[in-house]
């Protein structure tokens, strides 16, 4: 048995990525388009603004960006 990430371009800095398919944050480039994968890069700046305007962080799965046993895909 193996493992298994995807990649993608990041859809905010275009940075190419991988990344747990299932547990991915993304997000919609508008609202009635498909949902995109966020690099964790892109994840902890959001936060850090988040943070210094006191908004609640965005959650980010732990898992997110690690492999995944090929059986789950």
């Amino acid at each position: 048995m193996g493992h298994v990430m995807a990649m993608s371009y990041c859809v905010v800095c275009k940075a190419l990525f991988s990344y747990n398919p299932h547990k991915v944050p993304s997000t919609r480039r508008r609202p009635d388009g498909p949902r995109e994968p966020v690099c964790a890069r892109c994840m902890n700046a959001a936060n850090e603004v988040r943070a210094r305007r006191g908004l609640p962080l965005l959650a980010i799965d732990p898992e997110a960006y690690n492999p995944i046993e090929e059986s789950e895909l």
